[in-house]
């Protein structure tokens, strides 16, 4: 909480009804956790049920788990990460062999990330862009759209991409391409700005748009990513994702030690307007802890400690949407928006102002 707070937000705080009723319903609103990807659910391939079998599928499941969680394609055999994959086994909390002979590991994750942070590496939280994907393929015919009804290697290959990388992927339905009017012709020559439209509509932050030789495995895939100011290209099948998945972790995936951060909402109308936006704050994997420092009217500053400080918070919780930024800060490049407050003391947590949107 910054010393420099005015003092009439304080004052509102001694009404012992209403802290009581924030207290509880505090308890009650850490419990459930927004929407977010699996990242700690792994399915790989073992050579039979044996120990060692075993065992190697959890050395397995963990690459994949540290791609994940840290955004870097290379982190299962980066060896500053050797010891998580050597004792891979310590950190299961389940497992169980699929009809398909592949084993289903469930880590530890509040675990790994302990160690992550404590090593200095980048920890990429669960609440994570959804992607859209529009792939249109030549054919003698005239060409067709890749649905999420196709069945195809090449789609299979790309949704195995995205799972390796834990981002969720969007693939239009036949349904959704009669009600936009799309077919192959008119998405080949359509504006990206205007699919990037569609997208939103559809719940996605990103799109991908590709163009693909033929639906099998090894098909030539030409990809154009855009993500609010980014835009990228990539050619190969899995390439478009990767470029996906490397963006928006350069941009979410943080390091750092926790930083005492001050956040204040307006527009908190009732309890269920606080329960909502505490929520929020206790789902994101960046925030240890979440307080409440002071209430006036609709205004409730909370106190957070969250890992790499204002900027990334800002930018996940621009990418959430649930909170609107009072007016722009320059908290560098891509940051999102926010308020920051002016003139804090050295060593002051920066304040951030927000409202809860309707």
């Amino acid at each position: 909480m910054n010393p420099n707070r005015s003092p009439r937000l304080f004052r509102s705080t001694r009404s012992p009804l209403l802290l009581g009723m924030i207290f509880c319903l505090a308890v009650v609103a850490a419990g459930p956790r927004a929407a977010q990807a699996d990242v700690y659910r792994v399915m790989v391939p073992v050579a039979d049920r044996s120990v060692a079998g075993r065992e190697a599928g959890f050395a397995a499941a963990m690459k994949t788990a540290l791609v994940r969680v840290t955004g870097r394609r290379t982190a299962g055999d980066d060896p500053a990460f050797a010891a998580l994959v050597a004792g891979a086994d310590r950190f299961v909390q389940q497992y169980r062999y699929a009809a398909d002979g592949r084993l289903s590991v469930g880590f530890d994750g509040a675990a790994i990330e302990r160690w992550l942070t404590q090593n200095g590496a980048p920890v990429w939280g669960r609440t994570r862009p959804v992607t859209f994907v529009w792939l249109t393929v030549p054919a003698a015919a005239g060409g067709i759209v890749v649905t999420r009804e196709s069945v195809s290697d090449l789609k299979a290959q790309i949704d195995a991409a995205a799972e390796a990388r834990g981002i969720e992927l969007s693939w239009p339905g036949a349904q959704d391409l009669q009600a936009e009017k799309l077919d192959y012709a008119a998405l080949i020559h359509a504006n990206p700005e205007a699919l990037a439209e569609i997208a939103r509509r559809h719940g996605a932050e990103g799109e991908l748009i590709g163009t693909a030789t033929d639906q099998s495995a090894g098909a030539n895939v030409q990809w154009l990513f855009k993500f609010q100011t980014h835009t990228g290209q990539a050619a190969g099948a899995a390439e478009g994702v990767n470029l996906a998945a490397d963006t928006y972790a350069s941009l979410y995936a943080v390091s750092g030690a926790m930083t005492p951060v001050d956040v204040d909402v307006g527009g908190i109308r009732d309890l269920r307007d606080y329960a909502k936006v505490q929520r929020l704050f206790g789902s994101l994997t960046m925030v240890s802890r979440v307080g409440v420092a002071a209430l006036h009217g609709d205004q409730v500053e909370f106190t957070l400690d969250v890992r790499g400080g204002a900027a990334p918070l800002v930018r996940t919780l621009a990418l959430n949407g649930m909170l609107a930024a009072d007016s722009d800060v320059g908290l560098g490049a891509d940051s999102g928006t926010g308020t920051v407050a002016s003139g804090p003391p050295p060593g002051a947590a920066p304040e951030l102002h927000f409202h809860l949107r309707r």
